[in-house]
């Protein structure tokens, strides 16, 4: 009863609009005020103390890192720099700069780890550009909107982060595993891409000449050196993924100021301004989705859901497919840290038990929630591109529909063949 009326108490919250940190946060008051009516109430220093308790971690001292390092990228150029390396690669081929938004963000995930910064990155620069050539507005949406969802899957992310201060999994493990999936889901939105541009007749780029590719990648082959240099010094145990993450700021800043010479103090001022608002967003809900997972623990919640699934079917295929629904329709509801933060503690063991890798179920839970953002009613990246266009949200979720299938079978494949995430890491950290 007292479960319930936290989640009855949480959902009303959630659909008034309030931001999820405080809806959060005020459900979880909501619980231990009324066990105060009851025989064993919950002392109201506890929830200081898991809030506190929650941030305490070390892992999480680089997500303000990575958040300032993805800032920094674009105060530096290194967008547009990775989208003109896309064009002369791809831009000549059916889909033209739709396909060139594929791969952009593809290059970029490997530097920003976060797909609301990608979506925003990319989609400023390629939108405008596309509705040049005559793209469809709602379609030209779509493609960034769900090629940004690689984001968080491509080493470094900030989401494989989160999850590894939660069930202390090795984060280099983690950054490896998601590298075959976010090539799959890049090869296949790019098919995606190529078929419904050559069905259409969308334009495409003209052909450039050796000279121009040769300059393009001479221009972009430093920015691509980020990613080597972030998960080779985890893999290589040469730093810590907090060192890294400083290392990943540090070469941004000298590529911006040394290399390109194009980012003034106060740009970075600006870019660090702003990576320090994100965080403490994060680090807020992190801080309360923290004393809700702790509740929802003590409720039983993990044992209830058990039972459910149970009952349901004992068939480990069964299962994984039941996880999935209901990581794919939280994340239609919630932003992702909140339901990592209260799902990982609960699923995460009951699977180990089952035999399923942690390192597989981190990267299946985090492309569910990246799906979950190009799906209503929260979808924050079609949000974001409908703000920086003035395209309504449903009109870009309708022409992302083909891209959710493509995205739902990479999905399926993560889940029923675990060696397409654990291969490359048993490559660097073979099973004993």
């Amino acid at each position: 009863m007292m479960l319930a009326s936290m989640l009855v108490v949480l959902l009303v919250f959630t659909l008034l609009g309030m931001e999820i940190a405080w809806a959060i946060a005020l459900s979880c008051f909501f619980y231990i005020g009324l066990s105060q009516f009851t025989g064993h109430p919950t002392e109201f220093t506890l929830f200081a103390q898991q809030m506190t308790v929650g941030l305490d971690t070390f892992v999480l001292v680089s997500v303000p890192l990575f958040i300032f390092a993805g800032e920094l990228m674009n105060v530096c150029g290194v967008t547009q720099r990775l989208v003109r390396l896309a064009a002369v690669a791809v831009g000549h081929m059916h889909g033209g700069l739709a396909n060139v938004g594929v791969v952009t963000n593809f290059l970029m995930s490997g530097i920003s780890g976060s797909a609301v910064a990608d979506a925003a990155a990319t989609g400023t620069v390629l939108v405008p550009e596309m509705r040049k050539r005559r793209f469809p507005d709602d379609f030209a949406c779509a493609v960034i909107a769900c090629a940004a969802t690689v984001g968080p899957i491509i080493p470094p992310s900030i989401v494989f982060l989160l999850i590894a201060s939660i069930i202390n999994v090795s984060v280099g493990q983690l950054f490896l595993a998601g590298v075959v999936p976010g090539v799959l889901m890049t090869i296949f939105m790019f098919g995606v891409t190529w078929w419904l541009c050559r069905k259409r007749d969308y334009p495409r780029e003209a052909r450039v000449s050796g000279k121009e590719r040769i300059g393009a990648l001479r221009d972009g082959v430093l920015a691509l050196i980020a990613p080597a240099i972030i998960v080779g010094s985890i893999v290589g145990g040469i730093a810590t993924p907090t060192e890294s993450a400083a290392i990943a700021v540090g070469y941004t800043l000298f590529l911006g100021i040394f290399v390109y010479r194009n980012t003034p103090l106060k740009a970075v001022v600006e870019a660090a301004g702003s990576a320090a608002a994100g965080s403490a967003l994060v680090m807020l809900t992190v801080a309360a989705s923290q004393i809700f997972a702790w509740l929802a623990v003590q409720e039983r919640l993990g044992e209830i859901l058990t039972t459910s699934m149970l009952a349901v079917s004992d068939n480990l295929y069964a299962m994984l497919f039941m996880v999935n629904v209901l990581m794919l329709v939280l994340g239609m509801f919630m932003e992702v840290v909140p339901v990592i933060f209260i799902l990982a503690p609960i699923i995460f063991p009951w699977l180990a038990k089952m035999g399923v890798s942690e390192v597989q179920l981190a990267v299946v839970m985090t492309l569910n929630l990246m799906i979950g953002m190009i799906t209503p009613p929260i979808g924050l990246n079609l949000m974001v591109l409908s703000a920086i266009t003035g395209v309504d949200v449903m009109r870009i979720f309708r022409a992302s529909v083909p891209y959710l299938g493509a995205l739902l079978a990479v999905l399926a494949l993560i889940t029923y063949i675990p060696q397409l995430t654990l291969f490359v890491p048993h490559l660097f950290y073979p099973v004993k």
